[in-house]
Order: structure tokens, then sequence, then C-alpha cells
């Protein structure tokens, strides 16, 4: 018999990957590969190696690309194992970019289809970008106060400043909740937290990290004056797998499965709250609900093209119920009053996203467009107050590396919105001889339009380059153009911005940032299909910022910046209440000039470790100027602090607990003088407490637990209003707010 023909083995010629920025450490992961006759990756299976490594090795790999295997000169199919090894940021990280895997010099030894051949390895090495904060899975689901919530877990990160405790809404860095953009996966969401302090919107087994920019952010965000919350979606595992949580609240659960042989993923999940029966046994007269559901299927056409279907929404309800009397007739004829109970809802919100994409391998990048369909609604009052807004969109997102020190990356997006705005209340005064809110007047106030129907058209275009000037220096300069159409009034905005990285050392580096934002008039918190009118102009802000962050022994983290932010016709609705208590002038003035401005420290180690945990500072002061009137915002708080601390106790249990402490805000005084420097409410303080036991059915994968936390175990109250004059203050309390969770988990 002749002797077999000898294989000559598939060689790796791109296998792009990024280390997984939600992950920690260092990681070695083993991947199966089936390889085609064309050099593309037909299957993909995870040897060994544990989440989130593993899950982003297998999602990267099925756009690597191979040199084919060849039996006596023809290519063939050949089935070969792959060492993927991740080094965090805290290594050097001049010998491999960020997103391009450097190849190593390990070889060991495996099998393909024929005989023996050298495994090849690929060595990723993760980056640092200063001018973000990034919360890890693993940070979010053991930080006690957050319950598991990537979005909530924002509260602990420096520059964030509770607006109160246990209320997922911030300022960062000086900017109103209004001002600060949430997004998905690069879609805009409206709300990202369910009502009564509820989770966020969003399952967590969907989100792989949340970026917080709190200034200066990239040039593919844009169109707010103030801070940038980001959740990336996580790449699909391409298995079978699946998560879920029962608490005593609500109910949520998350599933994968792979189809079509591995070239597609199938993902779903949803939560429902039964809040409504369990607050109807503390507090009989009111009704709370809420629900959320997420979906995504992806497809790999070939070896550069993939298709994706993404759907996610959200809805809340709460409602009371009022009791009234109406007068009967008796028997006698006389009139006797009856009670009567009257079901009266007080806001009925939701949202729904559609986002069908197509992804493109090029070379050395991407190119990915998609188009977006979207709904937002909000009902108030019993139906007298109701805004609609129904969306169309269109993204496009360019990503290439021109050579070995330029990366360009570039988009563009349009969106349509048709506003249904009715306020039968406003109808009303106005048949009564009063004055309904209209696009039209030309009062003082923000223009809100919600007596009639609107079409507004947004679209923007925006570069920036990532520029290696030198093996230490990273200079990203950018710009991005909008135009704002609403209402037959149009607004331009052109944002220039630059950030420099230095690394001064394999362990020190130093960021500045600079930028020029732009935003359309906005509401105190966002409002599904609630959008005001261009009436007054846009808002702006330039924000600054420059930081280094240092990596200690032992896998610490250190991070310190210093910030200083200015802002221009703001719609700053909280901001200047109690300024305007000053004065007794009809028709306040809602735009203000406002200034902040301070510093911010983190020292972290990550939770997931044996002993983990965090401090964060901030020290800041945020002004408001509005006319005459002029001093610090109402939520200016001075300092602002959180401390963590996570332990692994063995035996699989792990208890956690998180101090919070800021300063108090600014009180109301009698004078406009008095109001540049006010006294200031008294400081709060609170106590988070977690502890968590998991059985494992089989590591790393399958397992099932138990979990109580408690936000405010302290049971202390806030102060969140104070009237002061020459003798006295008078403070307002509100409290306590404790937020318990009792619940079960588990995966496969």
């Amino acid at each position: 018999m002749p002797s077999p023909e000898p294989v000559t083995p598939p060689r790796a010629i791109a296998t792009p990957l990024d280390y997984p920025a939600r992950a920690q450490g260092e990681e070695q992961v083993v991947l199966e590969l089936t390889i085609n006759e064309d050099g593309t990756v037909r299957t993909a299976l995870a040897i060994s190696g544990e989440a989130p490594f593993a899950d982003a090795a297998v999602a990267a790999s099925r756009n690597w690309s191979f040199q084919p295997a060849h039996r006596g000169g023809r290519a063939v199919a050949a089935k070969i194992r792959f060492a993927v090894r991740f080094l965090p940021p805290t290594q050097d990280t001049a010998s491999a970019q960020a997103g391009a895997a450097a190849p190593a010099k390990i070889p060991s030894a495996v099998t393909t289809p024929a005989d023996l051949a050298p495994m090849q390895e690929i060595l990723v090495i993760g980056q640092k970008e200063p001018l973000k904060h990034t919360l890890g899975h693993a940070d979010v689901h053991d930080m006690p106060g957050a319950f598991g919530d990537p979005y909530r877990a924002i509260e602990a990160l420096p520059g964030v400043v509770p607006i109160a405790s246990g209320l997922p809404y911030f300022y960062v860095r000086g900017a109103p909740p209004g001002n600060v953009g949430y997004f998905f996966d690069g879609i805009p969401v409206p709300y990202l937290y369910h009502f009564a302090a509820g989770p966020g919107v969003l399952q967590p087994a969907f989100i792989d990290h949340v970026d917080l920019y709190p200034g200066a952010y990239p040039a593919r965000y844009g169109r707010y004056a103030g801070a940038i919350v980001a959740g990336e979606m996580a790449p699909p595992s391409y298995r079978f797998h699946g998560e879920a949580s029962i608490r005593w609240i609500d109910s949520g659960a998350t599933i994968e499965a792979p189809f079509a042989s591995g070239r597609g993923s199938a993902m779903v999940g949803g939560r429902f709250s039964y809040t409504a029966a369990v607050l109807s046994l503390l507090v009989p007269n009111v009704s709370v609900n809420y629900w959320d559901y997420q979906a995504r299927v992806v497809y790999q056409v070939d070896a550069k093209n993939s298709v994706e279907l993404l759907t996610f929404g959200a809805g809340d309800f709460l409602s009371d119920i009022e009791t009234h009397y109406r007068n009967t007739q008796g028997a006698t004829g006389e009139s006797i009053p009856q009670p009567v109970r009257e079901t009266r809802t007080i806001v009925d919100v939701g949202f729904h996203r559609l986002d069908l994409r197509l992804n493109h391998k090029l070379d050395r990048g991407n190119w990915r467009n998609a188009l977006m369909f979207g709904y937002d609604r909000t009902g108030a009052d019993n139906g007298n107050v109701t805004v609609n807004s129904r969306m169309v969109g269109f993204r496009s997102e360019y990503r290439q590396m021109l050579d070995a020190r330029t990366t360009l990356r570039a988009g563009g997006d349009a969106l349509f919105e048709n506003l249904s705005q009715n306020d039968s209340s406003g109808q009303a005064a106005r048949a009564e001889g009063g004055t309904a809110i209209d696009d039209d007047a030309t009062d003082h106030n923000v223009r809100f339009g919600l007596s009639r129907a609107r079409r507004d058209f947004t679209s923007g275009l925006w570069a920036d380059f990532v520029l290696a000037a030198s093996k230490n220096v990273e200079i990203t300069p950018g710009l991005r153009a909008d135009l704002f159409m609403s209402g037959g009034r149009v607004a331009l905005a052109f944002d220039p911005r630059i950030s420099v990285r230095y690394l001064l050392s394999k362990k020190l580096t130093v960021t500045h940032g600079l930028a020029l934002v732009h935003q359309a008039p906005s509401f105190v918190v966002p409002v599904p299909g609630y959008k005001p009118s261009l009436e007054g102009g846009l808002q702006s802000a330039v924000q600054y910022s420059a930081g280094l962050s240092y990596s200690l022994p032992s896998g610490f983290e250190s991070s310190l910046s210093v910030f200083q932010n200015a802002f221009f016709d703001m719609t700053d609705l909280i901001g200047l209440v109690q300024l305007q208590n000053t004065t007794s002038k009809d028709e306040p003035d809602f735009r203000a000039t406002g200034h902040a401005y301070g510093l911010e420290f983190m020292l972290r180690r990550s939770l997931s470790r044996k002993v983990g945990g965090f401090a964060s500072y901030t020290l800041s002061r945020s002004v408001r100027s509005s006319g005459k009137l002029e001093g610090p915002a109402t939520t200016d708080r001075t300092h602002v602090v959180n401390l963590a601390l996570s332990a692994d106790l063995g035996g699989n249990w792990r208890v956690g607990a998180r101090w919070l402490f800021y300063s108090g805000i600014p009180t109301h005084v009698a004078y406009v003088a008095a109001a540049k420097s006010p006294p200031r409410t008294p400081a709060f303080w609170r106590l988070d407490f977690k502890v968590q036991k998991r059985w494992y059915i089989k590591r790393p994968d399958v397992w099932w637990g138990l979990a109580l936390e408690v936000l405010n175990t302290t049971l202390n109250e806030e102060v969140l209003n104070g009237d002061c004059n020459a003798f006295a203050c008078k403070f307002d309390r509100i409290g306590p707010v404790t937020i318990p969770s009792i619940g079960a988990e588990g995966a496969f």
C-alpha cells in the first residue's frame, strides 16, 4: 500500500481579538477550530478556559482567516487546536495593539485529522483608556447595592453624584440627568431603570460591559452636553446556555442556542415584575409593575459578512387608588354618601427598539450598517397627558487600520421622528381662558410643545483618527457635525475634540481630553416620547479633563483625574430650584450658565478576586447663574465617597459591603446675595450589604445559588430640602429608602 500523503496543517493569517473589557487577570483559552477549504472558520468550541475569555475567543474566531490545510497540493478541511493567552492591561502593551493579536512563541503538540502538528497560539494584551471607567461582569455582580445590574453600578464611580439615595439618576461632573446620554450597543435608550428604584431595563446577560465617559467622549457619541453611559452587547457564545433569577419582586431569564451548524446564534431574555402584589401588602393603595424583553439573532453569511437582528423594550406602570364619596338616595329619600374607589393611572411608560444590522469584515477593520425602528410612549394623569414618538433611523460605523500607526474611525446617522403630543388638561385651561403651553409661545420658559404634533429630523457625521505619534504617545483628534430640525427650526453644531495618551512607563499612563459638545433642549430626566422643541437654541458645553493611572502590585489599579466643564444655555430645571426660590419673579428663566470643576480618585481591585474592593472619592463644585441669580447648583455636593469590600469566605460563600457618603446640598435662603454661599443640609451616609452562596453542578458554567442584598441596611433618613433664615434652618427628611432583595439564581 502506498504511504498516505502528508498533511500541511492550517496556518493563521489574521486573528483579531480584543481583551474582554469586563475581564480581570490572565487566562488561557484552548479552542478546537474546524477550518474550511477556503481558510474560514466553520465551527469553534472552547476546550478550556472560563468566561468571559472563552466566549470572547469563540466569538472573535468567526472572523479569523487561515491558510487552509493541504494534502498533496490540494486544500482540505482540517480540525486544529488553537491557544489564546490573555494578559491584562497591567502588562507591557507595546508589543501588541488593542484589537490585534500578536503571535506567541510557545508551540505544543496537538492532533489534526491526519497527524501531529504544533498548536498555534496568539497573545492578546489589554489596553487602558483613562478617559473612561469600565465596569465588568464580575464587578457588577458582586457589588453590594447594585443588585447585579450593570447600569445601576455606575453610582459607585468617581464623578457621579446621585440626586437621592436609591434613585438611579445621577449628576455626572455637574451635568444633570437630562444631559447624560444612555446607549446600548450604539442605540440611544430613553431610560435605563424601572420605576420604584427598580433594576435596569436590560438583562445583565446581554451586556458585556458598561463604559462611563464622564467627559470628552469619543466622536462616535454625540448630541449630549454631559456624560455618556454606554453598554456594549455581549458577543454570542455559539453554545447552548442560559441563566435565571427569581427575586421577591421580579423574575428574569435568558437563554442562548446555536443553529445552522454553529453559523448562527439566537438569544432571548426578559423580566417580569410582581411588585404590585408585594407592595399591596405594605401600601394597599399603590400599584407598581414593570417588564422588559430582549432578543438577538446572529447569522454568519460567509467569512466576511454577518447579519444580526436585535430587539428590546420595556414598560412601567404606576397607579394608585383614590376614594371619594358619591351621594345616593336612601329608602326614605335622604342623601347617603357612599365611598367609591377609583384606580388612577399616574404614569404608564414604555419603549421598543428593533435594529437590523449588516456587519462586513475588512482586511484590517470592519464596517457596520444598521436600520433602526423605535416607539416611545408616556401616559400620565389617567390619559390626560400622552406623548408618543415613532422613529426610524439609519447609522453606519466604519473602522480601518490604515497602517501600523494610524486607525480611522468614522460614521454617520440619521433619525426621523414623528412626535404626537397631547395635553388635554392644557386644552381645558385654554377653554377656560387660560394659556396652554405651546411651541410658538414667546415667554422665557422652555417650550415643551405638549399641544401639537411635530416632526423632527436629526443627522450627524463624525470621524476621528487614532494616531501613534511614537511608541509612547497616542493622539486622537476628532470632529462631529450634527444637524437638528424641529418644528420649522434648524440648528447646526460642530463639535471638535482631541485626546492625548502618554505612556510614561509600563505602569504609568497620563491622558488629556478636550471637547466642545452640543445638545438640544432637555427635560429633567429622559421621558419616553417626550422631546422639547428647539426654542431657545442648543445647549453647549466645553469639557476638559486630565488624568493618570498607575498599576500597583497585587492586582490593584489606581487613577486620579481633574476636570473642568463650562455649560451654556442649559435647561437644567433641577439645578436652579434653590436659586429661583430666592426671587419672586413670576416667570423664572430656565436657561442657565454653569461651571463644574473637581478632582476624582479611584483605587480598585477586582471584586471577583478572593478579596477585592474599591475606594472612590469625588471633590467637586457645581455652580449655576441665571440673570442676577448665582450660586451652587441645587444638587451640588462637595464630597462623595464610596468604599466597598468583597471577600470569598470559602465553600462558595461570598460576602460584601459598600459604604456611601456624600455631603449636603445648598438650602433655600431668602436673599439673592445669600444664595452665593448658602448653608448646607446635613450629610448622608448608608451601608449596603450582600451575601451569596453558590452550589456548582458542573464547574464553571452549571450552578445555582442564593443571594441576599440590602440597600441602606442602616435605615438612614436623607435630607433633600432645607429652608434657612438668619436664626435657624428647617429640614425636610425622607425615608428611610431601604431596598431589600432576596432571591435565587442559576446558570447552565
